[in-house]
């Protein structure tokens, strides 16, 4: 009883959760990530909320350094960096890209340093990370960049200076986001809205990068006149072509065939020649199987098929859609699109090859709608 009443008067642990965006107040931060564009994005706004802070662009410098190619003294020179005054300015941002290469522990590294009292075996950067970042300074920022990141007690220590410390994870957005982020970022940097259904054939048309994304909007809203013009579904349309989008159509018409060779040829090509990833590969399935489950129940209640077919979005080749429907009973469409959803949720969970699950889907969809 007595050591149950011991533990039970121990504190609890206490979970810190570092903040997801750079401020002037950050001292060290974690920016990793796929996706450079956003980070980027957040190296800027940090710039901005420096200037704002400290009166100005001149009032700070940025220093950086490649960890991909580390020397013996990067390290310490890095930490001179942070601690040491400039002469004109009042701040410093020292971003360290690779950093993930610069504090990785080799196999083959030797033990023994470098000779020098600034010489530091990569081995030991990690932990001189995480010693600096559990007292940083404050007249500068730290900013470790990398495209892959392993964490550990760095994260940790960044996590535990609160508003101070920063991790960010840049990660690519599927077609979904990817749309709502266009969405805001029209009305935040190009002065323009853009309706969601216009956000959606954008994203459709030119992929889920962002820079291009960004690019495209800034396009639209000059063409669009400016001055706050909307920029409508019609206009993205009309700039940007539906090539992409109609692409996916044909592919949905293939599955739709029933015939899992052609089907299984035209995603090898779009993958191998069109360069499309497994994300939006994934999303022409569930699309699909959301079609034809609800064309599947619209024809089960008695309903005119016609008058749904712009609200189902299906444009080109429809026919297809509503053959694979007539194919199947109800719970065998709500099946496959369950099972959709099922490998959709796989691919972002990392359970299994990605391309590996879509192909097993397909031969599904083709046995679901082979002609009898």
């Amino acid at each position: 009883m007595a050591r149950k009443a011991a533990d039970s008067a121990k504190p609890a642990a206490v979970k810190f959760a570092a903040p997801e965006r750079f401020s002037a107040r950050t001292r060290v931060g974690i920016l990793f990530g796929e996706d450079r564009y956003m980070q980027d994005e957040h190296l800027r706004l940090l710039r901005e909320a420096l200037a704002k802070e400290l009166g100005g662009p001149e009032a700070f410098d940025i220093v950086r350094f490649d960890g991909g190619q580390p020397s013996a003294t990067m390290v310490a020179e890095i930490f001179d960096e942070c601690r040491s005054f400039g002469l004109m300015q009042q701040h410093k941002v020292v971003i360290v890209d690779n950093a993930d290469l610069l504090l990785k522990k080799s196999d083959d590294e030797d033990a023994a340093p470098a000779k020098g009292r600034r010489a530091v075996a990569t081995a030991d950067a990690r932990k001189l990370m995480e010693s600096y970042a559990a007292d940083p300074s404050d007249s500068a920022t730290l900013v470790l960049r990398a495209s892959t990141w392993r964490p550990g007690n760095l994260d940790k220590a960044v996590a535990a200076l609160g508003e101070r410390g920063a991790i960010i994870k840049c990660e690519t957005l599927d077609p979904a986001r990817a749309a709502g982020w266009a969405v805001k970022r029209a009305a935040l940097r190009h002065n323009t809205t853009l309706d969601p259904e216009a956000a959606r054939l954008l994203v459709a048309a030119v992929g889920a990068d962002l820079g291009r994304i960004d690019n495209e909007i800034e396009k639209l809203a000059l063409a669009a006149g400016g001055q706050g013009a909307p920029v409508t579904a019609d206009l993205v349309r009309a700039m940007t072509g539906q090539s992409r989008e109609e692409e996916f159509w044909r592919l949905q018409s293939t599955i739709a065939s029933g015939d899992a060779r052609a089907t299984l040829a035209h995603m090898r090509e779009m993958v191998e020649v069109s360069r499309h990833d497994e994300v939006m590969l994934t999303w022409c399935f569930v699309e699909l199987a959301k079609k034809v489950h609800a064309v599947r129940r619209l024809a089960d209640a008695g309903e005119n098929l016609s008058a749904y077919t712009n609200k189902l979005r299906l444009w080109g080749d429809s026919a297809g859609v509503f053959n694979a429907a007539r194919r199947l009973h109800g719970r065998q469409a709500a099946r496959l699109l369950d099972r959709t959803v099922s490998t959709d949720l796989a691919n972002k969970s990392g359970r299994g090859e990605p391309y590996r699950n879509l192909e097993t889907l397909a031969i599904e969809f083709s046995q679901a709608f082979a002609p009898r």
